[in-house]
């Protein structure tokens, strides 16, 4: 299972690079969790949901004969892979 992430306060923020649309902006403080330690997501490139990638799998479907057990273990395979954790990770790193 996935950590429920708790971001820590405006005092422990670390400076880290900060990038809009494609290009870097310089530093900015960015929170992390406190239990993982995973640093959060600024960017304006925000993750798509799980939800997404299922619908593009189900319409490749149709175009190429993949059977509902392959698409059912392709679906568990994404669910493990934490590809739906949006706090850490920006769209780019999904794809």
């Amino acid at each position: 299972m996935g950590c429920n992430h708790e971001s820590c306060g405006d005092a422990d923020k670390v400076w880290l690079p900060h990038t809009y649309r494609g290009l870097e902006c310089g530093l900015k403080r960015h929170p992390y969790c406190t239990k993982c330690g995973e640093v959060k997501n600024l960017s304006s490139e925000k993750p798509r949901n799980i939800g997404f990638y299922i619908n593009a799998i189900s319409a490749l479907s149709r175009e190429v004969k993949i059977a509902q057990v392959q698409m059912r273990l392709l679906f568990k395979e994404m669910e493990q892979s934490g590809l739906d954790d949006a706090y850490g990770m920006d769209r780019e790193q999904q794809e």
